[in-house]
């Protein structure tokens, strides 16, 4: 009867020690492979995976893409964790959505948020968490475009052309060098 009992004791602890040194991986999902996907499959995985950071950035780009009414991609990105709200490609859709709605101060803010937390990572980090050199200069052009809509007093919604030419002169390339005659 001893026997038995430090059988079933030492099988206890080897099954605690084996159970805490399980690691569960979880798939992911290669970043082509969520491109293809329909609309309601993105949708679908997304509400299924709220923390995959790939398929809610193609999601909210392809809401974008569609011209689908700017609250979608707001909604759905409040609803995903905070650590994906953070990814730079995911703030930037969230910033122009907020813009689109007429929201310019809070995409001016969510938009500084996004490249201040995109420059403090370092460069081999800042691929991972959507904040490589396209998506810096993205925001910085949206930056300069919105902060000059907030000096103009003006929103896409209250005056389209004057938001558009914003968007122009932000994106204007500055030539510096002698002055032709």
């Amino acid at each position: 009867m001893r026997w038995r009992t430090q059988l079933a004791v030492v099988g206890g602890i080897a099954t605690v020690y084996l159970a805490g040194n399980v690691a569960f991986v979880r798939p992911v999902m290669d970043p082509r492979s969520v491109q293809r996907l329909s609309l309601a499959s993105l949708e679908e995985l997304v509400a299924r995976e709220p923390e995959n950071v790939v398929a809610l950035r193609t999601l909210t780009q392809r809401y974008l893409d569609l011209r689908m009414p700017p609250r979608l991609v707001i909604d759905v990105v409040s609803r995903a964790p905070a650590q994906v709200q953070r990814d730079g490609r995911v703030s930037l859709a969230t910033a122009r959505a907020q813009e689109a709605q007429g929201s310019v101060r809070a995409a001016s803010a969510l938009a500084n948020g996004a490249l201040n937390r995109c420059a403090s990572l370092p460069a081999e980090l800042a691929a991972g968490a959507g904040c490589d050199v396209r998506v810096q200069t993205e925001l910085a052009l949206l930056v300069a475009a919105l902060d000059r809509m907030i000096q103009w007093n003006v929103s896409p919604l209250t005056d389209p052309t004057r938001a558009e030419l914003a968007h122009q002169i932000a994106s204007h390339p500055i030539r510096i060098g002698p002055r032709s005659p």
